[in-house]
């Protein structure tokens, strides 16, 4: 047995680990339990001073994030009063919060408003007659606007009410119409409204089917828009005429009287005869000056020489008659040839005529039998005609589909009717501006001042008033937590630096400099009077805010609200600026809270001191466990050894007996 293992066995029988029996060591040792106390009793002291040393540091590191975090709040605080609008804040009052309330910014000037709302904003709505339910739509196009807005979209034949509301609000391109279908009483109604308010916001729903269709159901066109309509389609028929345009609107509401005062005029005048009449007429019915139908006339002449004298009759024919406006050199008494072969304007236009009757009889024939389609025959007619006849037929076709529907829209109108009229909003301010929006806010009303508008003003009613203060109220609680961020800061402190002499009890930072340093350097800024600011206003104890016994902050509310009265507007050049008194309590607390602060240094240095003892920890694991395995491999060996011995023992007490 080696020198070791003996000294082991001798340790665990003085240690009481092993028993002795009456023939020597007992061979049933619990290995394990033997050794891990003696592990223990190895770890424990060391561990014990690594488990102190991480405890310490983590107060210590929580210890300084308590008093970095009330010091940033106060830090915060003083970010506020140093922007340049701070103390410019303005509260806003209203008499009539259900009517009328506002928001002020601070470009706003402190005064007071009268507002009259003479009406609120609302979007437009129309909605179509009750709807049986058995209807069916289509096919056809409608067109839905919205302002200067619109889309369209198809519809196909059988089309029921809820395809209509689907196809609206499922358009890609809507531009903010939204329909939807209502229960009357008496059935289903569609109703179409705008998701914006606003006069320029107004719904407009064009339909294009065939006469009849059950989609007119959901045109709207109010009647002033069906006038219009109607008047532009007659216009432009009658400019491809050549002729003057007398729109319906500028008719005078005399007209229909003036109408049939002409009607009666033309009854009583002649209608103009035919050149067989006037060939039948007695001489007395003769026109004309005399010395250009008598010959020889002079104004001396008998009177019997007009008496005895009488028009020739002419000697053209009935047809030549017909001719002898249009054949140049004519007169009564030309011979009746000259007519016979000249062919008129009027016969050649005739023949033309006759022409192309024929040949649509004959296109119409074969549309008939079916040999042509009405396209086909469309087709041929179009092929017929010169390039400038072709574009005239198709404007004159247009023009002709346009007043059809315009003439309809005015006799049979079958759409939907307006039920919430598309307005903006309006107001009058100090009885003598007249504002208005689009939707029920008027920004800049007043500059600085956006108005709310949330019902009308009735007649007879005083206007509301609208109050623009500056906010000193604000200011004044702003002041408050600033002087509560700082003595939450001290009493902070003051716990984590405590030493308790009865009860010995200490806290984390007890003896720390920096406890102490943080709170010197914010009372030395405290009591330090700030250059440019105004005589009244040099420090904080001008406030009223002043440092009691123990070291808080405490406000004496009636210099406070004295200086915040008189001196508001004066109020930025104490605290605002890179000078003032906000910025030099910002430099302060940074100098302990920033990235290269003390306090934050002193985290860092922490830290790493963490870092270390979870090295030490990781480095104590490693022994132990080299202790563990060569503590149980002495073990093992011993027990071995000490079963060998057991065994020659028991071989000499055999032998000497």
């Amino acid at each position: 047995m080696t020198g070791s293992v003996a000294e082991t066995c001798w340790y665990l029988i003085r240690s009481g680990l092993v028993n002795m029996g009456p023939i020597g060591m007992s061979s049933g040792m619990d290995i394990n339990s033997m050794v891990s106390k003696i592990v223990d009793a190895e770890r424990i002291p060391k561990q014990q001073r690594i488990d102190y040393e991480r405890n310490k540091i983590d107060s210590s590191i929580s210890a300084y994030g308590r008093l970095r975090e009330s010091l940033d709040t106060m830090k915060n605080l003083m970010a506020n009063f140093r922007q340049e609008k701070a103390f410019a804040v303005r509260s806003v009052n209203s008499t009539e919060e259900n009517i009328v309330t506002a928001t002020a910014t601070t470009d706003a000037i402190a005064g007071k408003y009268a507002v009259d709302v003479l009406q609120l904003a609302q979007s437009h709505k129309v909605a179509s007659d009750v709807i049986p339910d058995d209807t069916r739509f289509g096919p056809g196009k409608l067109q839905i606007s919205l302002g200067e807005d619109s889309f369209n979209f198809s519809l196909r034949k059988n089309s029921r009410l809820t395809d209509v509301v689907r196809a609206i609000n499922g358009a890609s391109d809507n531009p903010g119409v939204r329909a939807s279908i209502i229960k009357d009483m008496n059935g289903p109604r569609l109703i179409v409204a705008a998701n914006q308010s606003g006069v320029e916001k107004t719904v407009r729903i064009n339909v294009d089917a065939e006469p009849g269709n059950e989609l007119y159901r959901f045109e709207y066109k109010t009647i002033e828009q069906r006038v219009k309509d109607l008047e532009q389609a007659q216009a432009e028929a009658l400019n491809l005429l050549g002729l003057p345009a007398t729109p319906l609107s500028e008719t005078e509401p005399n007209s229909t009287e003036q109408v049939e005062a002409e009607s009666e005029t033309a009854k009583e005048t002649p209608a103009v005869q035919s050149s067989e009449t006037i060939s039948q007429q007695p001489t007395e019915a003769k026109s004309g000056r005399p010395e250009d139908t008598i010959p020889g006339w002079t104004p001396t002449a008998s009177g019997t020489l007009m008496d005895s004298y009488y028009v020739p009759p002419p000697e053209l024919d009935e047809k030549a008659l017909a001719k002898s406006k249009e054949v140049p050199g004519w007169s009564n008494t030309a011979s009746g040839t000259l007519t016979d072969s000249y062919v008129t304007p009027s016969e050649a236009q005739a023949k033309l005529e006759q022409e192309l009757a024929a040949e649509k009889a004959a296109v119409a024939r074969a549309v008939s039998e079916g040999d042509l389609t009405e396209e086909q025959a469309k087709q041929i007619e179009r092929e017929k005609l010169s390039p400038e006849e072709r574009e005239r037929l198709e404007k004159v076709e247009a023009i002709q589909a346009e007043l059809a529907e315009a003439q309809r829209s005015m006799q049979v109108y079958m759409g939907m009717s307006e039920v919430q009229a598309a307005q903006d909003s309006v107001v009058v301010l100090d009885g003598v501006a007249k504002l208005a929006s689009n939707n029920n806010v008027i920004e800049d009303a007043i500059e600085g001042v956006d108005l709310t508008l949330k019902g009308t003003t009735k007649p007879g009613e005083r206007a509301t008033e609208i109050g623009v203060e500056y906010d000193r109220q604000s200011v004044r609680a702003d002041i408050e937590q600033f002087v509560t961020a700082y003595n939450q800061f001290f009493q902070v402190s003051q716990s984590l630096a405590k030493v308790d002499p009865t009860t010995g009890q200490v806290g984390p930072l007890a003896g720390d400099s920096i406890v102490r340093s943080a709170d010197a350097r914010l009372k030395s800024v405290f009591s330090a009077s700030i250059d440019g600011a105004p005589e009244d206003l040099k420090s904080l104890t001008e406030f009223g805010i002043t440092t009691t016994r123990q070291g808080n902050l405490e406000i004496n509310y009636q210099m406070l609200d004295k200086q915040l009265n008189s001196n508001f507007t004066k109020l930025e050049s104490f605290f605002g600026g890179n000078n003032g008194f906000a910025k030099k309590v910002e430099d302060a607390i940074h100098s302990m809270t920033g990235m290269t602060g003390s306090i934050r240094t002193r985290e860092k240095s922490l830290t790493e001191q963490n870092y270390r003892l979870n090295d030490d920890q990781a480095t104590l694991d490693r022994r132990m466990q080299g202790i563990e395995k060569r503590t149980h491999d002495k073990f093992a060996a011993m027990q071995d050894a000490t079963g060998k011995m057991q065994a020659q023992l028991a071989g000499l007490m055999s032998a000497l007996s």
